[in-house]
Order: structure tokens, then C-alpha cells, then sequence
């Protein structure tokens, strides 16, 4: 399987809190306690569709700095190809994850000048041509990817991030996937089957996911007269969330267009993953 995936990959640092709201104090002690890591969505991505044994290519703005070097350094470790990731930005993207007891993450992030980071779309197609996925974040740099991706006959998995409801103006462009992968985590007092019949109404996709965390996810297809519920596979308890939704969107991406599985097999088998890998602890965004 071959897949190409545009997205954020940053430097991210993982700070472990007591809880939320984190209550001051002039300075505290941590030995062994903070990491410093390479992560972000296009990053975590990539690496788990290369675990899965795909072949993959990560398009991502940075910097030519230490942390920039870092990411490429990650990539090359997993067999990740860069030759698309710039090194236009003045500094790579960073993050800083707080992470308390129960396992709730805040996630703090400089993204600096990515967001208008623009790639060589000739390139692109050439190394786009062939492929059997596409992945992308709904970010203002991938825009121009998807028709280009849908052009060259390739499948197009887009992952809305922060997706508030079916209307939103920004997210129009990526309505056109094939696959739409979102989390539930901003729709809080939403009939969440209402929302994604909604988006299906606006949307081409094929398939439209709903993750629910601890619950498992909602999906939908074309011809679905109403929503199905896939459940989440107990782990028992779970240190650090961070990351779970990137493993389910890339085993999603490889069940679907590397496995060939039909939709409800592919999601069964993207949850199981998502887990497998939360109870070994080893997601980070």
C-alpha cells in the first residue's frame, strides 16, 4: 500500500498535570516526568500507516532548525519518506501537551506560519500518482491537495479537526473526501446523529466516521438510513489519550484502501488498533 499524508508534524513536549483546572504554584518537580517528543496529526499519521506497513510520504512545512531536523530524523527511523516536507517556515511547529491523572490532554499549540505553507503541486502529482490513499488535514495548505489527489483517481481521507458543526464555511473544500474522519470533542449538547446526517446531505464522502472516545464512534454511509455504533474496545484504564484519533484515521485509511475491507470491517478493525496501541501506551500527538 502506498499513501501520501499532508499535515502538521511538530516538536511537542508532554507536561503531566494533577488535574484541570491546574492550580498555580511557583515551581514544581518532575524527574523523568517531562518529554520531549516529535508528534502532530500529519506526523502521527504517517508514522502508524507506516507501522501498518505501508509505504508513506509526509508532506509538512518546517523549518530548518533543531526541531524541524528532529522531525525528519523521526521520519527516516520509520522509513517515511520527506522529500515534500518545505523548509520554508522561520520555525518549526510546537506543541505542549498537559496530561493529568485521569488522562484528559490539553493540547497547547504554536503552529506559527504553517497554516500558509504551500507546496510544489506538480510534485505532488507525481508523487501522489499511483497511490491508494490520500490523507489530509482540513488545513488551509492541504485545500489545493484534494482536487489534485481527486484528479489522479486517488481516494481522499480527510480528518476534520476541531469540526464545531455541518455548516462550517472553512470546511466546505474538504466535504469532496471520500472518507471524513472527525471527533465528537466539540459538539458537546449536539444530537450527534443529527449532525452527521447533516454533513452526509453536504458531503460526497462515502463513508463519514464520528469518534466518541470511550464510546466507541458513530458512522454513516451513502445509503445508511440512520447512524451505526461501533463500540470501543475496553483497555481498561488509559494514562494519556493523546493521539488515539490519528491511530483510528490512519487504520481507517489502511483497512479501507490498503486492506480493501468493507466500511463496517474497516471501522471494527481501526478501533481495535486505535486500542491495541492505547493500552501499550506508545500514541502521542
Amino acid at each position: 500500500m502506498r499513501a501520501v499524508v499532508a499535515g502538521i508534524a511538530n516538536q511537542q513536549t508532554r507536561l503531566p498535570v494533577q488535574g484541570f483546572p491546574h492550580p498555580y504554584s511557583p515551581a514544581r518537580h518532575l524527574p523523568g516526568r517531562i518529554e520531549d517528543m516529535v508528534g502532530g496529526v500529519g506526523f502521527n499519521v504517517a508514522a502508524a500507516l507506516a507501522q501498518l506497513g505501508a509505504a508513506v510520504e509526509l508532506i509538512a512545512p518546517l523549518a530548518d532548525d533543531a526541531p524541524g531536523q528532529a522531525v525528519l530524523a523521526a521520519a527516516h527511523r520509520l522509513g517515511v519518506g520527506t522529500g515534500l516536507c518545505t523548509r520554508s517556515l522561520e520555525r518549526t511547529p510546537r506543541s505542549v501537551i498537559l496530561v493529568d491523572t485521569a488522562g484528559r490532554r490539553q493540547v497547547n499549540t504554536d503552529l506559527g506560519g504553517a497554516l500558509a505553507a504551500s507546496f510544489d503541486a506538480a510534485a505532488f502529482r507525481a508523487t501522489a500518482a499511483g497511490a491508494d490513499v490520500c490523507v489530509l488535514g482540513n488545513l488551509d495548505f492541504s485545500r489545493p491537495l484534494l482536487p489534485a489527489a481527486r484528479g489522479l483517481g486517488v481516494p481522499v481521507v480527510v480528518d476534520l479537526q476541531d469540526v464545531r458543526g455541518p455548516d462550517n464555511p472553512y470546511d466546505r473544500d474538504f466535504l469532496a473526501a471520500d472518507t471524513l474522519v472527525m471527533s465528537h470533542e466539540r459538539l458537546s449538547g449536539q444530537d450527534l446523529p443529527g449532525f452527521l446526517l447533516a454533513l452526509r446531505s453536504r458531503s460526497r464522502a462515502l463513508l463519514l466516521v464520528l469518534t466518541l472516545g470511550a464510546d466507541g464512534s458513530l458512522a454513516l454511509a451513502p445509503n445508511d438510513a440512520d447512524c451505526w455504533h461501533t463500540p470501543a474496545v475496553d483497555v481498561g484504564p488509559v494514562p494519556d489519550t493523546t493521539g488515539a484519533g490519528d491511530a483510528f484515521t490512519a487504520a481507517l485509511a489502511h483497512a479501507l484502501h490498503g486492506l480493501r475491507l468493507p466500511a463496517r470491517r474497516a471501522v471494527r478493525a481501526a478501533t481495535a488498533y486505535a486500542a491495541s496501541h492505547l493500552s501499550a501506551g506508545e500514541l502521542r500527538r
